[in-house]
């Protein structure tokens, strides 16, 4: 191992000396100011639409909708343990251009305990988002919204609306591309 030692000591002395402890090799830059990330948060719901429109809200971005389908009461039709008690679709086209579906669906299920299960899906070609809140005797749960106490979907004479955290299919609160999501719409008469 001749000359090992020297050559290895020679080596460290070079390295050492472009650690860049000269000020002047600073450029001045730092790595910012850091700070947690902030939590998605529903917007509220937006005003209500003219007759036959809507307005859905995703992540802070606005786009119009036509009404193609709504209904506000509970079809007689349907059994009463499993019924759509409100649904509403929509179609319209994103400010890009983007074509998309909205959908708004009240389900209720089971007749001495009632379970109601309010959905809102949003569709377009490049994503599928969707919120889901379920009560049972009064206990509301939203997978995506820890702290949610009370029903998504909100009625009103010839309309709807609802405001939530949306995203994939199946995800939680903690999910990537969780956003915060608003509708509102109002039926043809």
């Amino acid at each position: 191992m001749r000359g090992g030692w020297g050559t290895l000591a020679v080596a460290t002395l070079l390295l050492a000396s472009c650690s860049g402890d000269d000020p002047a090799d600073d450029d001045g830059a730092s790595l910012g100011v850091t700070e947690p990330p902030t939590s998605v948060t529903a917007p509220p719901p937006p005003a209500p639409s003219p007759e036959g429109t809507g307005v859905v809200v995703i992540g802070g971005s606005s786009s119009s909708f036509a009404v193609t389908g709504c209904r506000l009461v509970a079809d007689p039709a349907e059994p009463e343990g499993a019924q759509a008690l409100v649904l509403m679709t929509g179609s319209g086209s994103t400010a890009g251009g983007v074509a998309f579906d909205v959908e708004v669906k009240r389900f209720s299920t089971g007749i001495a305990v009632k379970t109601y299960t309010d959905t809102v899906s949003y569709t377009d070609t490049a994503r599928i988002l969707q919120a889901q809140r379920i009560e049972v005797n009064g206990q509301v749960r939203d997978l995506r919204d820890p702290d949610a106490s009370t029903s998504m979907i909100r009625t009103r004479e010839a309309g709807l609306s609802a405001s939530g955290l949306a995203g994939p299919p199946g995800s939680d609160a903690d999910a990537d591309g969780t956003v915060g999501f608003a509708i509102d719409a109002t039926c043809l008469p």
